[in-house]
């Protein structure tokens, strides 16, 4: 009796590539290089420093100028600002495209079924041709799925992931950005609404004065060139009502574009400059980075595009995927699901020459990543320096306003006592009219001065800004 080795069994075909390519992948590393963050701001610190009291400002920082009608502007304009609306398209197109590049995780499957009519033809016993029509029923059923060896797909999701997260820190600091945009635009508009007024009770003042001026004329004790020059200081104060009645007017209608309505449609009603509640506390710098949109915005984009380049690596090795397949034809609609096809197969793909394009997108999504990584610390450099110039320039024009405030009080007392010298005739008019000129320039400034500080104040409130609560109407967007 013949003795017979054991025959080995045989390995089934799809064995070996699927071993090639776990081979692979134990030997092959996809990730990317995590980014280098330049530390430089780390150490800043600002200047001039605020009192260590002093509170964090309310994510609603406009309240403190406790105006309702800017409240009232705030809240239109974060429920209709155009520009926000937008964004938050964007932040929805972002969504979708995390959807879908999650939805490779899951297995694909298609259906597909019709009817056909086919023309077989042959020959008969006799020998003559024949043509045999019949109608098919065919319906067939099939399921794809990747496997993730290298983490192609797992990468493209968590970027557009942090994608969509970037997207909403750009929404973030849109609202901040129109905050900012409305609560300074609308100071503008107080101020040069503030200027019309002061136009106005100029020009009755210059008006009583040429009467004066006129009177003493026809008496015989002033001259026609006083006159003349109090006339053209008149013509001079129209002139400069009719242009500030133009620039309040404009600065109206940029109001109603921040808020998302046409121009003339704002009813606005008449406000003084607000006083400012006291300086915020500004925290440490560290604390600012994490704090603001932009900043954030930008570092997820920098983890973005470190995902996207592990993908793109990814994307230079083989790709395995499983294919299921069932299908079936028949004459006889009754009978389409008794005699299913099966088919099972697994695929290896293994890019072997592309004249470099995998290997030069690589490069590019690296050379996005440094981008991304120069922008950032970009971004922070600049929060810090938003928070830096907006504590020196409101130092600075407390100062000025103070300056301003105690010149008008000299000039006004001054122009009191030199009418008072002219009456009685030991003072000439052109004394009078230079100071008239001077006293209104300072009375202009003055105003300038005070929106100035109101402007640098919101710039400081919108550096430390973190977010800004969203109204239902705003949560819509």
């Amino acid at each position: 009796m013949k003795h017979t080795a054991a025959m080995p069994h045989k390995l089934p075909a799809f064995v070996a590539p699927v071993l090639l390519v776990f081979f692979l992948s134990a030997c092959a590393s996809i990730e990317s290089s995590k980014p280098e963050i330049d530390s430089r701001f780390e150490n800043a610190t600002f200047k001039p420093l605020v009192d260590a009291n002093a509170v964090q400002a309310p994510s609603d920082w406009w309240t403190g100028f406790s105006s309702q009608q800017l409240n009232t502007l705030m809240q239109q304009a974060q429920a209709e600002n155009l520009s926000l609306e937008a964004t938050a398209a964007r932040l929805r197109a972002a969504q979708a495209s995390l959807d879908a590049a999650q939805a490779s995780f899951f297995p694909s499957l298609t259906l597909n079924a019709g009817r056909q009519e086919n023309t077989v033809k042959g020959t008969s016993i006799q020998g003559q041709a024949t043509n045999n029509r019949g109608l098919f029923t065919s319906a067939s059923l099939s399921a794809s799925y990747e496997i993730d060896l290298w983490s192609r797909v797992r990468n493209t999701a968590q970027a557009a992931e942090l994608q969509l997260q970037a997207t909403r820190y750009e929404l973030d600091a849109a609202r901040i950005t129109i905050a900012g945009q409305l609560a300074t635009t609308w100071a503008q508009w107080v101020a040069a609404d503030q200027t019309v007024r002061l136009f106005e009770q100029e020009l009755d003042g210059f008006q009583t004065n040429l009467n004066l001026i006129e009177l003493r004329f026809r008496q015989g004790i002033a001259v026609a060139s006083d006159v003349l020059q109090q006339r053209q200081l008149v013509e001079s104060a129209q002139g400069n009502l009719a242009l500030a009645i133009s620039n309040r007017d404009v600065l109206a209608n940029s109001l109603a574009l921040l808020v998302g309505q046409p121009p003339n449609a704002l009813s606005l009603t008449q406000e003084n400059l607000p006083n400012l509640p006291p300086l915020p506390a500004t925290g440490f710098p560290a604390e600012l980075l994490n704090r603001r949109p932009d900043v954030q915005q930008a570092w997820s984009l920098v983890l973005s595009t470190d995902r996207s380049v592990a993908a793109a690596i990814a994307n230079r090795f083989p790709q395995l995927s499983l294919r299921a397949s069932f299908s079936d034809q028949t004459r006889d609609s009754d009978l389409l699901f008794d005699n299913w096809v099966r088919n099972l197969s697994i695929n290896l793909v293994a890019p072997l020459f592309d004249g470099g394009a995998r290997s030069a997108e690589v490069d590019r999504q690296r050379a996005l990543l440094d981008q991304a990584v120069a922008q950032y610390q970009d971004a922070a450099i600049n929060s810090l320096a938003d928070v830096d110039n907006a504590l020196i320039q409101e130092t600075r024009q407390r100062e000025a306003v103070e300056s301003f405030q105690r010149q008008l009080e000299l000039a006004e007392l001054s122009l009191k006592r030199l009418f008072a010298g002219y009456r009685n005739g030991s003072v000439d008019y052109i004394e009078i009219l230079n100071a008239q000129q001077s006293t209104s320039q300072l009375r202009r400034n003055l105003v300038n001065a005070q929106q100035q500080l109101v402007g640098f104040r919101i710039a400081l409130y919108r550096a430390l800004s973190g977010s800004i609560p969203q109204t239902k109407a705003a949560e819509q967007l």
